[in-house]
């Protein structure tokens, strides 16, 4: 990657250029042995995931990328699913077109299981973008990027930082769609207004991976505490 480079889509298909990918994967973090922490059933859905996938529901519905383009969206919780990156390349290729694959809110005992994840598609070609608390917090709190934030970024991985409504997904699947994806998207400084944007939603598949009893919602945003580390 890879922003912005020529050659990003030359292994996929050119038959259907009026598709996008978007591919959302919540990841796990690995347990003490080094495999990825799962449940047949999770406690709640990610709000995470569903607040990204109601933007993205929202931006296609909107046609952002234009009225030709058909955005085909990918949700992924690992903390209830197996997520096989090598599949999620296979039926990309097989449908054509472009994509991105996005990691959402990472949190710090995630960002190893994150990158492992991006590794098959940025080998495959495809743009990878990193966005949640870890990244989040690292920008926001430290003078300079840490040692693994800095080693995904040399890896080709693009982050964001902040929150992703406001128009401010649109712009990030705008460059993604173009390769234009810019190696950051930094959002820290200015918390966007809720009113009148999209109620966090999963598909029904999703809800039935967990125990189905109880949800969550945010009645704001950022933490209120001031922690170090």
């Amino acid at each position: 990657m890879r922003h912005g480079g020529s050659g990003m889509w030359g292994t996929m298909r050119s038959d259907a250029s009026n598709v996008f990918h978007f591919v959302m994967i919540k990841p796990s973090h690995y347990d003490d042995d080094g495999y990825p922490i799962q449940w047949i059933r999770s406690a709640i859905p990610s709000n995470t995931l569903a607040c990204l996938n109601a933007l993205a529901e929202d931006a296609r519905r909107r046609e952002i990328l234009g009225p030709e383009i058909d955005i085909q969206l990918h949700t992924y919780d690992e903390t209830n699913r197996r997520v096989r990156p090598e599949r999620i390349i296979r039926t990309i290729r097989k449908a054509g077109g472009r994509a991105l694959i996005g990691l959402v809110g990472v949190q710090s005992n995630q960002f190893p299981r994150a990158m492992d994840l991006a590794r098959p598609f940025l080998a495959a070609g495809m743009p990878v973008l990193a966005g949640g608390f870890h990244v989040s917090g690292c920008i926001a709190m430290l003078p300079e990027l840490p040692a693994d934030l800095k080693a995904a970024q040399a890896m080709g991985i693009s982050f964001f930082a902040g929150e992703c409504e406001d128009g401010r997904l649109d712009d990030v699947l705008l460059d993604a769609w173009n390769g234009k994806l810019k190696s950051i998207y930094n959002h820290m400084d200015k918390l966007p207004g809720l009113t009148g944007e999209p109620t966090p939603f999963l598909p029904l598949k999703h809800v039935k991976r967990t125990t189905g009893a109880a949800s969550s919602m945010d009645l704001g945003r950022g933490c209120p505490y001031q922690c170090s580390f």
